[in-house]
């Protein structure tokens, strides 16, 4: 059963059973596991399938955050990489999604970049510290907008997205109708915690593009379940999307010329994916640069008017065919080098590669995706739900529920308390 049948009876079950936090808050016995293929304890600092530690490529602990409207400061060659776990490596145990202890901005980081952050439980709230900025002013609401200012605040330090937000940029965020009830509606409606829920505020601070594979396998391979599940995925990133940004997200197809913008909805979703003629080959790194990455990212950013960080994410079925096989690594260097050059320095983009369906080929093309020494640390790789569903399961989590996976596909690249959890931040 793929992940769009999982979530169709996760809303059946939401109709007649408990609500949110009562039917997934429950912490579980053992802590959240890594996803897929996950090693054996103590293993934290090594890459996947027996790579080596991370900084054996010589990678560098990321340099200290930036201030608030800030270009980051980089060192030439290193596009803001940092240590990562292996594709499904068993993560830090920390509560999934527990928030990473902040500083203030423009200080350093209270641990180094690879050390365990603290025990947690899953579904435990992110731990609270006031950053640089202070909170909302008086008028903006409670302790509850406070909660969800220092998110965005912990999340452009993290991130280092600081060029794009000044503290009265993220209250402009926080004035943008009653964000804690849209993200308790949330929680309700995909029955997760609101622990977890209310870590989806960081999109607001994203422009999302998605790149999907329409190529011949989606449609004859598994009875066509895999374009199912890749509709899944875009009803419920733009539903979570669209309680932050009215524009929505934008679409692009590796084959096809279609271009989908402003999709909001599950309506908008069928009306877009219905022109695909779901054939031809899989030219992930070709059309992610010629269709996402120079006209919607570079250009904008030589010309200073990138309104947002980007976040891509590609929906593949299958490893790349019809290009040279090291294409996808060449396309993010060269994205992380042009960015460097701007005023919104390399993290103005982050990557996410989602698998659908059961491919061997592309699962262990993500797996070397995601050890690759140049480019393993600038990404985060999810596998298809059923592999992740499966770990948890084998490590006692009987609550991972598609639409808490969601959450993780969603954050893994951008919230590194997430992607810690799998292999690493970019």
């Amino acid at each position: 059963m793929g992940l769009a049948q999982k979530l169709a009876q996760a809303a059946v079950a939401g109709a007649a059973g408990p609500t949110g936090a009562a039917a997934f808050g429950r912490p579980p016995n053992s802590q959240l596991p890594s996803s897929s293929y996950a090693p054996t304890p103590g293993q934290h600092q090594q890459q996947a399938f027996g790579g080596v530690a991370p900084g054996g490529y010589g990678q560098q602990q990321r340099p200290p955050a930036q201030g608030y409207g800030q270009q980051p400061q980089q060192q030439p060659g290193q596009y803001g990489q940092q240590p990562q776990h292996g594709y499904g490596q068993q993560p830090p145990q920390a509560g999934y999604g527990q928030q990473q202890p902040q500083q203030g901005y423009g200080q350093p980081p209270q641990q180094g970049y690879g050390q365990h952050q603290q025990p947690g439980q899953y579904g435990q709230p992110p731990q609270q510290q006031q950053g640089y900025g202070q909170p909302p002013q008086a008028g903006m609401g409670g302790g509850n907008n406070n909660q969800l200012f220092q998110l965005l605040e912990g999340c452009v330090r993290d991130q280092r997205i600081g060029a794009f937000f000044s503290p009265a940029s993220l209250q402009q965020i926080m004035q943008q109708g009653d964000l804690m009830g849209k993200l308790q509606h949330l929680a309700q409606t995909w029955r997760i915690p609101t622990e977890i829920a209310i870590d989806l505020v960081k999109i607001a601070l994203f422009d999302i593009i998605i790149l999907v594979d329409d190529s011949g396998s989606m449609s004859f391979e598994e009875n066509g379940e895999r374009i199912e599940d890749m509709k899944a995925i875009l009803n419920k990133v733009s539903e979570a999307c669209s309680l932050f940004d009215q524009d929505g997200i934008s679409v692009r197809f590796l084959n096809a010329n279609v271009q989908g913008d402003n999709i909001r909805n599950a309506n908008d979703v069928q009306r877009l994916v219905s022109q695909i003629k779901f054939q031809g080959l899989t030219p992930l790194g070709t059309s992610l640069e010629q269709k996402i990455l120079d006209p919607m990212v570079h250009g904008p950013a030589r010309q200073g008017a990138l309104r947002k960080p980007v976040l891509v994410i590609a929906i593949t079925d299958g490893a790349p065919q019809g290009e040279d096989r090291n294409k996808i690594q060449q396309v993010i260097l060269r994205s992380k080098r042009e960015l460097q050059q701007t005023q919104y320095g390399p993290d103005a983009v982050s990557f996410q590669f989602v698998q659908v369906g059961s491919d061997l080929k592309a699962r262990d093309f993500l797996g070397q995706l995601d050890r690759d020494p140049q480019v393993g640390s600038m990404i985060d790789c999810t596998s298809d739900y059923e592999l992740e569903a499966d770990e948890m399961q084998r490590a006692g989590v009987t609550n991972f529920d598609p639409n808490v996976y969601m959450v993780k596909l969603l954050l893994g690249s951008i919230d590194s308390s997430y992607d810690s959890h799998d292999e690493g931040r970019r």
